[in-house]
Parts: structure tokens; C-alpha cells; sequence
């Protein structure tokens, strides 16, 4: 089976992490849409970290015997522990919410604590993000790598083709 997580991954990193920035604007603002928004970014962010998580745990699934290294399987051991901790923290916020009607703390106490765990479960979440960057930019894993073309290559990105130099040698040769 093809390898879908990929198209999954960056919903709940933004929907959770600007939902979170709108409850502050909207404590901060006094401003109930702020709040709103931040609420629904919320709860689409919970649907798409369930997405995230169930592809992430087939793509695992699928590379038990890829043949990666120690390091590249410690790695995604990682990620997916970061992700799987920040999901079940952003869980119980969520939780929290739906539990007080979508509204946000009153009590100041409260309210620091909600955002404090928020953030927490944000960098951790960012954190694990880049551990699942790293599988694929550094280890390779979880796609096909483009053949690169052999020898020394220049490329002219203003004009849209590229020149190796022995074809570069022959046209000024031409000209």
C-alpha cells in the first residue's frame, strides 16, 4: 500500500497550533470569534491528528523490513512517541473544552494553565514533526528518491533548463 501519511501530517500541526494562537488572541482581544475559531481549529485539529496517527502507524507498519538503520529506526521511534504524547495531551485539552461547553477557563490560574500545556504539547509536537523530517530528508524513508544525473551539473535557474559543463563547453565552441 502506497504511503499516505504523508498527505496527513501538516492538518493537525496547523489547525492545533493556530487554534491555540486564536484562544490567546481571543483572551487577549476579548474577542469571542477568536475563541470560536480557535475551538473549531481545535476540533478539526483532533480529527486530523487521529488521521496523522493511523497513517503514521500503517507507514510504520510498512517499513518493519526496509532494511533502515539503527539510528533511522531510533529516530522514528521517537517521532512517533513525541507525536503520540503531544496527541493524547492536545486530546485532554480538547476534552477539557468540550467538557466546559467550548468555552475557555475563567479563572486566571486556570486559563495560564490551559496555555501552558497547550504550548507544551505544541513544541512537543513540533519537535516530533522534525524527527519525522529527518526520516525522510536524512534516512530516505517513506519514499523513492529521485536519480540524480551523473557528473558535475549547473543550473541556470533564471532561464529553466539546466547545462552540464560538457555541453556548456560545446555551444561556446559553436558560437
Amino acid at each position: 500500500m502506497q504511503n499516505i501519511h504523508p498527505l496527513f501530517v501538516h492538518f493537525p500541526l496547523t489547525l492545533l497550533s493556530i487554534g491555540l494562537l486564536f484562544d490567546f488572541l481571543g483572551v487577549a482581544l476579548k474577542k469571542d470569534s477568536f475563541r470560536n475559531a480557535g475551538w473549531w481549529c481545535q476540533a478539526f485539529g483532533m480529527l486530523a491528528i487521529m488521521a496523522a496517527a493511523g497513517t503514521g502507524l500503517m507507514a510504520e507498519e510498512s517499513l518493519e523490513h526496509s532494511g533502515h538503520n539503527a539510528l533511522a529506526h531510533e529516530t522514528m521511534e521517537q517521532h512517533e512517541m513525541f507525536m503520540l504524547i503531544s496527541a493524547g495531551v492536545f486530546a485532554v485539552l480538547f476534552v477539557w473544552r468540550a467538557v466546559s461547553k467550548t468555552r475557555l477557563p475563567e479563572k486566571l490560574l486556570l486559563m495560564v494553565l490551559y496555555f501552558v500545556i497547550g504550548a507544551a504539547a505544541a513544541g512537543i509536537m513540533f519537535y516530533g514533526a522534525h524527527q519525522g523530517g529527518r526520516l525522510v530528508y536524512e534516512f530516505g524513508i517513506g519514499g523513492s528518491a529521485v536519480k540524480q544525473p551523473a557528473g558535475d551539473v549547473q543550473q541556470d535557474h533564471d532561464g529553466g533548463h539546466q547545462h552540464d559543463k560538457e555541453s556548456e563547453a560545446e555551444e561556446h565552441h559553436e558560437h
